[in-house]
């Protein structure tokens, strides 16, 4: 059980802290993050809209705060976490890599706010590979997807129809705060404004 003391001016009360906070998925703090599928390696690139001073890390990495699941940036807005497929917790499953990385503002609480992403490589597809007179080989075909989840590791799945995922038949996809579900809806303009 986790007590927290907050104070606002005089008034200062206690709340036990997981009975009653949810976490939940944000659409705010990051600008875009990206999503390049190497063959061997992932990497997320992260743009915050404010200065960042708190921790990058794939789920389950926290506690072992090593490089090169963990990043503690100082300071800064544009971040970059690479990582081996065959490290920090990424899972396989039917050619399928995935991992979750977690954007967490303060460096040792996760707070609502805060921001996690399913990241999928997906090598299932078939591959053309072509040889030239010279034997250079085609890239295997990948695609891309990063989905926002909640960055609460208790927290519970999302169901299906409030999942946001962006797509790629590529190595790379980009996801902004704009994809996150009930998308905005965009507004054509009337008769009476053109």
């Amino acid at each position: 059980m986790t007590r927290c003391r907050f104070s606002a001016g005089d008034d200062v009360w206690k709340q036990e802290v997981g009975s009653q906070m949810e976490i939940g998925v944000s659409n705010s703090g990051y600008r875009r993050v990206q999503l390049r599928c190497g063959a061997d390696y992932m990497q997320v690139d992260v743009e915050t809209d404010q200065e960042f001073g708190g921790v990058i890390y794939t789920r389950g990495s926290y506690h072992n705060r090593k490089p090169p699941c963990f990043l503690d940036p100082r300071a800064g807005r544009s971040f970059s976490l690479k990582f081996p497929l065959s490290q920090c917790q990424t899972k396989l499953d039917s050619e399928v890599y995935s991992n979750v990385v977690v954007v967490q503002h303060d460096d040792e609480l996760i707070m609502p706010g805060d921001a996690a992403f399913t990241l999928e490589c997906d090598f299932s597809r078939p591959r053309d590979i072509t040889v030239s007179a010279d034997l250079e080989t085609g890239r295997p075909a990948v695609s891309s997807r990063i989905s926002i989840t909640d960055p609460d590791p208790a927290g519970k799945e999302l169901p299906r129809h409030r999942r946001s995922t962006v797509s790629s038949e590529s190595e790379a996809v980009s996801f902004s705060p704009d994809d996150v579900r009930p998308r905005k809806r965009r507004t054509e303009p009337s008769k009476d404004e053109l």
